[in-house]
């Protein structure tokens, strides 16, 4: 059903009836009843050209004003910085909520020069970048994915699910090769409490469509839980890998394609880690296992917290 679509009550036989926003006058399908849209529309208040304004010139201060937010993501600062920074950026969807509101017919329409407006304004914040310019953009759409997205989600505006919707497919056809998805602060947080989000290889495992119990995941479950966790050197990686899995899944999830990098995965990593567990050379697999988590933790630019 297009967006544009008012759900309004026929004042005649009191049924519920869809209609296209940009009709003058209609029928209700259910009685026949002829109405004008403007008798049937709740009042508004004019639209005020200064929320216009202040809306679209602070699109992009949630990604701008927030340049290390994304190294914030771990289980003990994740719930503090994302109320800080939600509470920075409320204001200016606010604002925008309010000027959509004011004109229901045209709301599709605004909502899409908002998300053509971030994007012009985040070329012109990554084309400014002098050094480590990748790392830095991938960065930001970090921010974006895991904070600002689900801040929006969550302050209950009528634009909190449409804008994201709309700025979400801009921008992943503008850049296929570097998508986002849509995240919810409850769905993020929760990745953080136990039995959350899934280590990477039962990620992969799950992308693959194989159960939790697979003959793979029970050998590696087996390998971390026995001869790795005998040694000093072993609990340390386990414990480095367990501070670690929320963020480079919700990496994964959110702010990459997944599908994608589940098969990289798959095909440089654990398959060798998996090929090695099976003819008993443990030290190999720790050894490709300890390079996949250096390699993912530069790829999204983690830290050990």
């Amino acid at each position: 059903m297009p967006n544009d679509t008012l759900h309004l009550t026929c004042p005649n036989c009191g049924k519920e009836i869809q209609v296209p926003a940009d009709l003058e006058q209609f029928s209700c399908l259910y009685c026949g009843a002829k109405h004008r849209m403007a008798e049937l529309l709740p009042p508004t208040q004019p639209a005020d050209e200064a929320d216009r304004a202040y809306a679209e010139a602070h699109l992009l201060d949630c990604v701008r004003d927030f340049p290390g937010l994304f190294r914030q993501f771990n289980r003990k600062k994740y719930e503090p910085s994302f109320r800080a920074h939600a509470e920075a950026i409320r204001p200016c969807y606010e604002a925008m909520d309010r000027w959509v509101c004011a004109q229901p017919a045209r709301r599709e329409a605004l909502l899409s020069d908002f998300a053509d407006s971030f994007l012009r304004q985040w070329e012109v914040l990554q084309s400014s970048r002098k050094r480590a310019r990748k790392r830095q953009e991938f960065s930001d759409k970090l921010t974006l994915a895991w904070y600002t997205v689900p801040a929006i989600r969550g302050f209950g505006l009528s634009v909190s699910e449409d804008f994201p919707r709309i700025l979400r497919d801009k921008f992943n056809a503008r850049y296929p090769q570097n998508p986002f998805e849509l995240g919810s602060y409850e769905e993020i947080r929760g990745g953080f409490r136990k039995h959350g989000f899934c280590f990477v290889t039962t990620a992969v495992c799950e992308a693959e469509g194989k159960p939790d119990d697979c003959a793979e995941l029970t050998a590696f479950r087996a390998f971390r839980d026995g001869w790795l966790s005998e040694t000093e050197q072993g609990r340390r990686m386990i414990a480095e890998y367990y501070e670690l899995a929320p963020a480079i899944v919700a990496a994964m999830r959110y702010g990459d394609d997944e599908a994608a990098r589940c098969a990289e995965l798959r095909r440089d990593w654990l398959s060798p880690c998996y090929a090695a567990l099976e003819r008993g050379d443990y030290a190999a697999c720790r050894d490709r296992y300890a390079a996949m988590i250096r390699s993912l933790k530069g790829r999204y630019g983690l830290e050990t917290q």
